[in-house]
């Protein structure tokens, strides 16, 4: 079970007559293992989420377009590699959930407010597998119960009836619930108290040793990405800044979006003095940002100069780490 993404580009647009386009996916190349939780990081607005949506195939389709790339999984268990950008629209249905399934970020806009959850639950069953109401019920009981939820009592609980917390658990229930080859956690922790995200993060734990399934895992809060991930994604306005084991990459940050992103948090910056105002990296992502024939972060890093002023691939860094490192940056040497 893996996924292996090739040179994705994503194109999103400000009408549905393709005007003023932007890659918010620019040239991605991501890859996945089974077994592997992989971390995609970054501000608001840099292209996590999209991504995930992308892979999914969920992108609106009037106002964003795939415009080259491929997205391959392989599934030993269903015996299955496929590109899902290569699928037409009945197949694309089919794999979605049994194939690839995602934990949406918000499940208050997520889970239908008139449904009842079980039934929720069972609709996607039914949806993909020859089964009875009662066997899709008994499957749906099974997996609230994997996730610490009462199914039985719980079976027939609308959404609000139940606190943040049980509602993403549910979410993952859905998510999981037709044994899927891999996982998009799309935020999952967010706007959940300490307590209850910790949980949230032992329940995918869980997931990823007991299915062994590969997880992509987005989030904008790099203490979450340490505690959780194999391997870590730096992404800023669509494009990986930096990649690497996860433990390499935060301890010994190369690119200066990235050494940013970490001075920002308390637990992380070694430079950080309590009761001193936090550091804070200067401007906006804008849609300028995006723009081809310069580094995207030029306008907001510490450490730019004319030589930045060009399209500037990802290489190769074997400083700072057990493991080798992909960097989009010129001044990578000076670090």
């Amino acid at each position: 079970m893996s996924i292996e993404i090739n040179n994705l580009t994503v194109e999103l647009c400000a009408d549905k007559h393709n005007a003023n386009c932007i890659n918010v996916a620019d040239s991605l190349f991501l890859t996945v293992d089974e077994g592997e939780v992989v971390s995609i990081v970054g501000e608001s607005g840099s292209g996590k989420s999209f991504l995930g949506l992308s892979i999914l195939r969920l992108n609106p389709l009037r106002i964003s377009k795939i415009t080259s790339g491929e997205i391959k999984i392989k599934c030993k268990s269903q015996k299955t590699e496929i590109d899902i950008l290569k699928l037409n629209p009945d197949e694309l249905i089919g794999a979605r959930g049994r194939l690839v399934s995602m934990i949406f970020q918000d499940p208050n806009t997520s889970l239908n407010p008139v449904m009842k959850i079980g039934e929720q639950i069972t609709e996607a069953i039914i949806a993909h597998k020859k089964v009875s109401k009662k066997e899709a019920k008994d499957t749906a009981v099974s997996y609230l119960n994997s996730m610490n939820i009462d199914g039985k009592s719980r079976f027939g609980s609308y959404p609000y009836e139940l606190s943040g917390g049980m509602r993403q658990r549910v979410m993952i229930a859905m998510a999981m619930v037709l044994e899927p080859c891999f996982l998009i956690a799309d935020e999952p922790t967010t706007a959940l108290d300490v307590t209850t995200s910790l949980q949230v993060l032992k329940l995918i734990e869980d997931i990823r040793e007991k299915s062994n399934i590969g997880v992509i895992f987005i989030t904008h809060d790099l203490t979450v990405a340490r505690s959780i991930s194999d391997r870590t994604y730096v992404f800023y306005a669509g494009q990986v800044m930096e990649s690497g084991n996860t433990g390499d990459l935060i301890n010994n940050p190369a690119h200066p979006y990235t050494i940013s992103l970490i001075k920002s948090v308390p637990s992380l910056s070694a430079d950080y003095v309590p009761k001193q105002k936090l550091f804070t990296i200067p401007g906006f992502l804008t849609k300028d940002d995006f723009s081809k024939g310069k580094c995207r972060f030029y306008s907001r890093c510490f450490k730019r100069g004319e030589e930045c002023l060009k399209d500037i691939p990802l290489s190769s860094f074997t400083g700072g780490g057990k493991s080798g490192r992909d960097v989009r940056c010129v001044k990578v040497k000076n670090f």
